[in-house]
């Protein structure tokens, strides 16, 4: 016979992440999440986000084989859900992430205050002049626009 250890023996079985299964309702909100959060992360835009959600949370209602794969996602994210809030109410992980930051940014607003970082990096890359050049060439722009869509507007009305 071999020697066992003890750590072998103390072992326990991996508990299940979640014992039930979600809701199709769950299911489908978690299918709009996650197909929003591709759209937008993979295109950079709220529109192509919300086009991406709607795609995901209907195709999630079919039986096709892009429906099985949408299913499964929005199970995947109802399952990370429900394990995040049951983690948030157990550690109460968002007010002590709330607390650190709010030390996190204090700390640094105060150190920039006392030694003037932000004012000696402006002073070195005179990143205020050049925000400052770039509004007024795009106030320029800007009216320069207006203006030419004002004589467009004037043109058609006179021209009927």
């Amino acid at each position: 016979m071999l020697p066992r250890s003890k750590v072998a023996a103390s072992r326990v079985a991996p508990a299940p992440i979640m014992a039930e299964d979600p809701s199709d309702k769950a299911v489908v909100v978690g299918a709009a999440a996650v197909g929003g959060l591709v759209g937008v992360y993979l295109f950079h835009e709220l529109s192509t986000g919300v086009i991406f959600a709607s795609a995901l949370a209907y195709a999630a209602t079919t039986s096709s084989k892009f429906g099985n794969f949408a299913k499964s996602s929005g199970e995947a994210a109802a399952k990370v859900w429900s394990k995040t809030t049951e983690l948030n109410e157990q550690y109460d992980v968002l007010p002590k992430a709330k607390s650190a930051l709010d030390t996190v940014t204090t700390a640094a607003s105060n150190l920039d205050s006392n030694y003037g970082i932000t004012a000696k990096i402006d002073e070195q890359l005179k990143l205020s002049e050049a925000t400052d050049k770039l509004a007024s060439k795009l106030d320029e722009v800007k009216s320069s626009v207006t203006d030419k869509v004002a004589d467009l507007k004037a043109k058609a009305s006179t021209s009927d």
